[in-house]
């Protein structure tokens, strides 16, 4: 109970700070949060128990962040200040405070370990033991930071800082995109017997960005209602003609980039569950939708209709009673439709490659 009261306690106080900086216009204030926030995760970083090439890589890599936030609150939170996108800006420049104590949970947390006290006979075989483990360790987290840095190049932190205007995880971005054709077409494969779960490995940004959360090399899962993949559908960060949200998609557009990759798999639906899986998706169509982007990080929704690609699927399934593995909806990634099937309810049907967009099923057509 007291550790819960702490945890409470301490997410006001960050709620209350976060909600103070938002407010204020000052510039300085911002920078002056960062450096702080710099100062405490260094001293922390220094006196935690880790190794001595822990400790400077983590310094190193938290200044290189401090001057990212200083730099962004300089070239982009200021410039834009009297836009209409100010205050989300200035909203990003409050969450990016974060993004020191995220790379320490993600790349830089241990987990407290306890040793029985060593004879002397065996402590030589143990410190070297310990000591390949650090270097293994080591080596493995400036690998994952090398592969972020890679993902966030100037290039595509431009393109995301670009689209972000078009997001929104408060409030429906996206009306009544799809199509009465779209409904029709899904609405004549009900009696087909199946539905089906598609996992992209698109290699896109998105996609990439979304791995460095996951760990995982297929980051997108799209619904489709006949195996031609001619009703997949899914949410998105749209295209620059749909806002994002609830949009149809294509394999032409899946497996645009080198190295795509689409694995399809079939689930027994009756045409009953398939028929409540469409009209939910005409709801949501008829009421409006956002991409979760906040969410991919909190792992919470504002709204109903405010989801990523995987919470959508699950979310589908779950309201036709066709899930078959329990998680909160938020907390479920593309990967998991395939991991998690322990009770082997799928049936694997093709891989598409971008090289290979005529690759055969894996079962006999229906």
């Amino acid at each position: 109970m007291r550790n819960f009261l702490t945890c409470l306690a301490t997410a006001f106080m960050i709620l209350l700070a976060g909600t103070a900086l938002f407010l204020c216009s000052n510039a300085a204030v911002y920078n002056l949060a960062y450096i702080f926030s710099f100062l405490f995760i260094a001293f922390y970083a220094v006196f935690a128990p880790s190794t001595i090439p822990s400790k400077l890589v983590q310094v190193i890599l938290y200044a290189l962040i401090m001057t990212a936030q200083i730099l962004f609150n300089t070239l982009v939170i200021r410039t834009m200040s009297g836009s209409s996108s100010y205050n989300l800006y200035k909203l990003v420049g409050v969450l990016v405070i974060s993004a020191s104590f995220i790379v320490r949970a993600n790349f830089f947390h241990q987990t407290a370990k306890t040793y029985g006290f060593p004879s002397g006979e065996g402590h030589s075989a143990i410190s070297y033991a310990q000591l390949l483990y650090n270097k293994e360790e080591i080596i493995g987290k400036i690998n994952k930071i090398k592969k972020a840095g890679g993902i966030l190049s100037q290039i595509e932190l431009t393109e995301i800082m670009h689209q972000l205007p078009r997001h929104s995880s408060f409030s429906y971005v996206n009306n009544g995109t799809l199509t009465e054709e779209y409904f029709q077409k899904a609405n004549e494969t009900v009696e087909n017997g199946f539905v089906y779960i598609v996992v992209t490995k698109s290699k896109s940004l998105s996609s990439d960005v979304i791995g460095l959360f996951t760990e995982k090399e297929y980051n997108h899962v799209s619904l489709s209602f006949d195996e031609q993949l001619m009703t997949i559908i899914s949410y998105n960060g749209g295209k620059r003609a749909v806002p994002p949200g609830l949009n149809e998609e294509w394999i032409e557009n899946l497996t645009q980039r080198n190295g795509s990759v689409i694995l399809v798999y079939r689930l027994p639906a009756s045409a009953e569950q398939k028929e409540a899986i469409i009209r939910k998706i005409r709801q949501i169509n008829s009421e409006g939708s956002a991409y979760n982007l906040l969410g991919l990080v909190f792992k919470e929704s504002r709204k109903p209709n405010i989801m990523f690609c995987s919470q959508f699927v699950y979310t589908m399934l779950k309201f036709a009673g066709l899930n078959y593995f329990d998680k909160k909806a938020a907390q479920v990634t593309p990967s998991d439709f395939i991991e998690l099937d322990y009770g082997r309810k799928l049936e694997f049907v093709r891989k598409i490659t971008l090289d290979n967009m005529d690759l055969e099923s894996d079962v006999d057509e229906k």
